[in-house]
């Protein structure tokens, strides 16, 4: 048989470029080497040292306000988490008031019903059976300390770099900015931890009157079957 002929050279290479094999998927994903260098310019052009010690300085300081703004939406969020507890708090500490007002009128309503079964047992004058009403005790939560109340000392804060003096060059003009975004960092982070105390407080706070509030709860509940019981019993 005749020998097959044989494809000229020139067409093995262009079917090899064609080809999805390796260096066709290099090719498509950009990454055969033939492309634009890492670090050239948007017209292609290589970047200076210069330039790319800039751009890696606006990158830092790109992320340094990122990490900032982060911290600040915390710090808001924080904020209103500790106003909306401390709001809950003195609503808790006007229930616990509004107990006080119960537990004081019972103390008169038993008086009443002191006086009146004295009346009925003895046939004598109300008004000469305990004449003096009860006394007024102290409301309210007073006892329960209010959250934030004992702050630490807060840090004293840096004097900030002047970044706009005309005599430094652009590193240190770079170093400066860098400083001072860290301070502002720094001090972000410490107010973030004031405000995580705060909310344990708030928190240790409503807890406390809670726990007061059941046991007021319970109390007056007991202390009003008693006087209804008491009241029943004289109408007989």
């Amino acid at each position: 048989p005749l020998p097959r002929p044989r494809r000229p050279d020139s067409l093995d290479r262009e079917s090899e470029h064609d080809m999805p094999g390796r260096s066709g998927r290099k090719k498509l994903m950009g990454d055969d080497g033939e492309g634009s260098p890492k670090g050239d310019d948007l017209n292609g052009e290589p970047l200076t040292m210069q330039e790319k010690i800039e751009n890696k300085r606006d990158e830092i300081q790109d992320d340094l306000d990122d990490t900032k703004g982060m911290i600040d939406e915390a710090q808001a969020v924080g904020a209103a988490t500790n106003k909306k507890l401390a709001m809950q708090n003195e609503q808790l500490r006007k229930a616990d008031r509004d107990l006080d007002d119960i537990d004081e009128n019972l103390d008169q309503a038993e008086h009443n019903l002191s006086r009146m079964e004295m009346c009925c047992l003895f046939a004598i004058c109300c008004c000469c059976c305990h004449p003096d009403g009860p006394k007024k005790r102290k409301k309210g939560t007073d006892d329960i300390p209010r959250a934030g109340q004992t702050h630490a000392a807060g840090k004293k804060k840096k004097e900030r770099l002047d970044e706009n003096d005309p005599d430094i060059d652009d590193e240190e003009r770079h170093e400066r900015k860098v400083a001072n975004k860290l301070d502002d960092i720094s001090d972000g982070l410490d107010v973030l931890n004031q405000l995580a105390k705060d909310q344990h407080e708030q928190l240790q706070e409503t807890e406390e009157i809670n726990k007061r509030l059941g046991n007021k709860i319970g109390h007056e509940k007991a202390r009003i079957k008693a006087a209804d019981a008491r009241g029943q019993k004289l109408l007989r």
